[in-house]
């Protein structure tokens, strides 16, 4: 039976047997392979497509823990799930600005932080506060400097330093508060 040069779908040829059921057969296995599929988990999923049946570009959804996976030349990888969120530990000088303040590992790759955090009194951030720290469960960050909003001053940004040892550190004017959305931590 040929194939579609785009995409290698089987086909009969004016000279194959009649054989619909199998000709049928043959094209429904070829695209259940090529469409999302949904597995309770990657267990189920690496139970029901061998590594030798896996071709690149195969998707599957996994229902624990809510993720979508894709199949490269070598094996499956998650290109979206579900974020496990842990709240960030404040020091004791400090509270949530609205959202909690959470970190989560984004594809394993990121630690990503949300949240806002302001002084427990009226006083003003002050730059090289210490805020508190990112829980050891996510890994290690990568040191680093990060852009960040914060309330409105006469500097037109702050940012955040994310260091080795998971502390997340203020640095910039005074200010009643910063905000820690959206801020991607590389993974060290």
């Amino acid at each position: 039976m040929p194939t579609t040069a785009i995409g290698g779908a089987p086909y009969p040829a004016p000279d194959d047997a009649d054989n619909v059921p199998a000709d049928m057969q043959a094209l429904a296995e070829w695209a259940s392979t090529r469409v999302g599929m949904t597995f309770e988990d990657a267990a189920a999923r690496n139970a029901a497509i061998l590594d030798e049946e896996a071709t690149p570009g195969m998707l599957a959804w996994l229902d624990t823990p809510g993720a979508l996976t894709i199949r490269t030349a070598t094996a499956w990888r998650t290109i979206w799930s579900d974020l496990a969120w842990s709240d960030i530990a404040l020091q004791s000088a400090y509270e949530a600005y609205g959202t909690v303040p959470a970190a989560a590992v984004e594809n394993g790759l990121f630690i990503v932080l949300k949240g806002g955090v302001q002084r427990t009194t009226d006083a003003q951030i002050a730059t090289d506060a210490i805020l508190g720290y990112i829980p050891s469960s996510l890994g290690t960050p990568l040191s680093g400097d990060y852009p960040i909003a914060t309330q409105w001053t006469n500097d037109v940004a702050g940012r955040l330093y994310v260091g080795a040892d998971r502390r997340v550190q203020y640095i910039g004017a005074n200010t009643k508060w910063v905000s820690l959305n959206g801020v991607r931590v590389p993974l060290a």
